[in-house]
């Protein structure tokens, strides 16, 4: 499988419908099938990220990690858990660029 990593630097080839409902952030204009869940059009990281700045991705913003890392929190992480992902994507991104 080849990997594929959103505008947040989530790893959609990691993700259960990568390449069976889904093709990635990228090739999916930025709208998961989450979206309706969380009342967006349009995921808020790519529409920034991508749309608004014409990066490839988050980790080319200056601003990384902006309020919407913080504000986009599982509710089935610890502020612990989330503050390691968080910093974990940072990382990452800034290595994709």
């Amino acid at each position: 499988m080849v990997q594929s990593f959103g505008a947040c630097g989530c790893l959609c080839s990691e993700c259960r419908v990568f390449e069976k409902e889904c093709a990635g952030c990228h090739a999916i204009e930025g709208k998961p099938c989450w979206l309706p869940d969380v009342g967006l059009a349009v995921c808020d990281f790519y529409e920034c990220a991508v749309l608004e700045n014409g990066y490839t991705h988050c980790g080319h913003c200056s601003s990384i990690p902006c309020r919407k890392f913080w504000a986009n929190k599982n509710p089935a992480w610890t502020d612990e858990q989330h503050k390691q992902i968080v910093a974990e994507r940072v990382v990452f991104l800034k290595a994709h660029l």
